[in-house]
């Protein structure tokens, strides 16, 4: 007696036919993760941004079941890491945490930075922005941003502004711009080599991070007149935005986000977005945010791709505003 198959029930084919068709069902998921995740940072271990990535990961290994591990690559402002990411398996199980000092500033200060910024990276989600405030020295009279640019644009070449990393300096050459006034530039290695001689009276302003800001405030030589961020942040909420501040111009954004390899396969790109989106929008990773002076930046896909777009043409023009030489 030859075998017969089970005719399938008009239900049956209905929810198959559902499975196919609808994006939200798991036939249309690919699994991930299957492995181990790897997290590549372009941070030292044990700062502030390196300790928010390693609550992020164990958000996402309470969630999928999976090792999520941070691995520092520090250097070359994040080329490092970027090089490292494009020569792991397009396979979504390593992610590159990047930031604009590796997408939006190498690649308009290096001929060869070894990759290119558009065209070698998927966009997956932004994580967050980073906090920078104008602090000014106390030898600076005015109360508000406004008065004293006016005071500076009195006496050019007087006063000098430090930097001791890509964004302090763009930011500065982009306010100095856009307000008319002649600043000296002094460079630094790092932010706490600035700081020691802004609190010795060497240096007026620098736009700084949370990580110098106590040791800046600490004796009331120096007063935060403005935030580089969109909305005022929740570690100092009486400082205002930039552009509340009066200097909307100035629109280099500090961004971090995260990124696959270009040839990672579309739907294994989307389902490591959502998880990440998930992840980063969790209630307990809030608190240590704020404490960072970390703005939460979780979004499409999409978003992040253009605001990539729209900061490296930003990068690029505060680059020349800073006369920042081109790189070999």
């Amino acid at each position: 007696m030859p075998h017969t198959l089970p005719v399938p029930s008009r239900r049956q084919l209905l929810l198959g036919a559902s499975a196919l068709l609808l994006p939200g069902l798991s036939a249309a998921q690919p699994a991930w993760p299957t492995k181990p995740v790897r997290i590549l940072t372009p941070f030292t271990a044990g700062g502030a941004t390196d300790v928010i990535a390693r609550n992020l990961a164990a958000i996402l290994q309470a969630t999928h079941k999976q090792p999520f591990n941070v691995e520092p690559k520090p250097g070359a402002d994040g080329a490092l890491a970027a090089q490292e990411l494009l020569r792991s398996a397009p396979d979504g199980h390593t992610l590159y945490l990047a930031t604009a000092s590796a997408l939006s500033y190498v690649p308009n200060v290096r001929r060869n930075p070894g990759y290119d910024a558009l065209k070698d990276f998927t966009p997956l989600t932004q994580f967050m922005t980073f906090s920078f405030y104008l602090m000014v020295h106390e030898s600076l009279p005015g109360k508000t941003l406004a008065e004293v640019l006016a005071h500076v644009k009195s006496r050019p070449a007087t006063y000098s502004y430090g930097s001791g990393n890509s964004t302090a300096l763009l930011a500065a050459a982009q306010l100095a711009t856009s307000a008319g006034v002649d600043l000296v530039h002094a460079p630094y290695k790092g932010e706490s080599q600035a700081v020691v001689d802004m609190v010795g009276g060497r240096v007026h302003m620098m736009w700084a991070s949370p990580a110098v800001m106590p040791a800046l405030l600490k004796d009331g030589k120096f007063r935060p007149l403005a935030v580089l961020l969109s909305e005022r942040s929740a570690a100092y909420p009486d400082v205002p935005t930039i552009a509340e501040a009066g200097m909307p111009l100035v629109n280099v954004v500090p961004w971090g986000g995260f990124v696959v390899p270009s040839s990672t396969p579309p739907e294994l790109s989307a389902a490591v977005a959502r998880a990440l989106r998930e992840g980063i929008g969790h209630p307990d990773l809030r608190g240590p945010a704020d404490k960072a002076g970390l703005a939460l930046r979780p979004g499409p896909a999409e978003d992040f791709s253009r605001l990539i777009q729209q900061q490296l043409g930003a990068f690029g023009q505060a680059i020349k505003q800073a006369k920042v030489p081109l790189e070999g």
